[in-house]
Order: structure tokens, then C-alpha cells, then sequence
């Protein structure tokens, strides 16, 4: 299961869920009978019964959600649906999921550190890397990121100079 989204919070009386996807465009809402939702470390699976587009949220209503208290109950639960359910990305695009874990490593073939997160800002993705404690923020753009393996879960960067040293937190 991949985490796609998060549900905002309740909308309306009859359990309905206002939810916010990370990236809606990549999902077949066609095929999107079940989804899970994790609240508190708890997993559990819904049927869907129906889903909305409005503004830049979703409502979603979910098979037993039926009152106001059940949809507050799942505020800001994170949404997960089965991998087979996003489309296909084209070249040079990746879900986030796929990113997280990957080793980041220079051109010279030096170890940078881990993706932790990725942290999609106006205008950009920065990659959130852990090195020694530490996290560094690298802007995910080719000119920085120059060769993604999703495979061998592996980023090679060539950084400007002090990149590495300035976005340090």
C-alpha cells in the first residue's frame, strides 16, 4: 500500500471526509473501490462509495462513516491505496514513495547520505537527505540530481559548490 494522501477533516453531517491528495493526477480514480487509513498506527481498510473533486480537495465518502463524530474520528489519518491504482509516471518523474530510502551519493561516487523526505515547495522539490544526524536539503532538479535509479535505490548528485555545507539543519 502507498500513502497518496491525507484526509483534512470532516465535511458535513452524513460522514463525509474532505481529503487532499499528495499528487491526484496520478491516481485511476475509476478503479478506487478501497482504500486504508491509517489513524494512530492503526491500519484499516474502507470501501469507497463515492469521491468528488472540489477546489484542490476531494470529498469522500466512506461504507460505514455515517455521522459527523465517525468523520472528525479520521481527521488528519493518512490515505493509502494498492500500487496498482497510480498511473504510470512519464520520464523523469517519480512518487514520492519511490524516492524515500534511496542513497544519495556524489559524482565521485562519496556517500551524501539518505532521502528521509521529500518536501514538495512552490517552485520546487527538495529532497530531505539525513547525513550523520544532520538533515540537507538538495533541490530534486537535474541540474543538481543527475542520475536517478529507482531500482537500485540510489540518487547521484553533483552539487554546486557549499550546498551540502549551507542547507544544513
Amino acid at each position: 500500500m502507498i500513502s497518496v494522501g491525507r484526509i483534512i477533516r470532516s465535511q458535513g453531517k452524513e460522514g463525509e471526509l474532505r481529503l487532499k491528495f499528495y499528487q491526484a493526477t496520478s491516481i485511476r480514480f475509476a478503479e478506487l473501490k478501497k482504500i486504508q487509513i491509517k489513524k494512530e498506527g492503526i491500519l484499516r481498510e474502507y470501501n469507497v462509495q463515492a469521491l468528488t473533486p472540489k477546489g484542490t480537495a476531494y470529498h469522500l465518502k466512506l461504507e460505514g462513516v455515517e455521522n459527523l463524530a465517525q468523520a472528525d474520528a479520521l481527521a488528519r489519518a493518512e490515505v493509502f491505496v494498492a500500487e496498482d491504482i497510480l498511473s504510470s509516471l512519464e520520464g523523469g518523474q517519480f512518487y514520492i514513495y519511490q524516492l524515500k530510502g534511496c542513497l544519495v551519493v556524489d559524482t565521485s561516487g562519496r556517500k551524501v547520505g539518505t532521502v528521509v523526505d521529500v518536501d514538495p515547495v512552490p517552485g520546487n522539490t527538495l529532497l530531505v537527505v539525513e547525513k550523520e544526524g544532520q538533515e540537507i536539503l538538495i533541490p530534486f532538479h537535474q541540474s543538481i540530481c543527475r542520475e536517478v535509479d529507482i531500482t537500485s535505490k540510489e540518487i547521484r548528485i553533483d552539487p554546486p559548490e557549499g550546498l551540502l555545507d549551507l542547507d544544513e539543519i
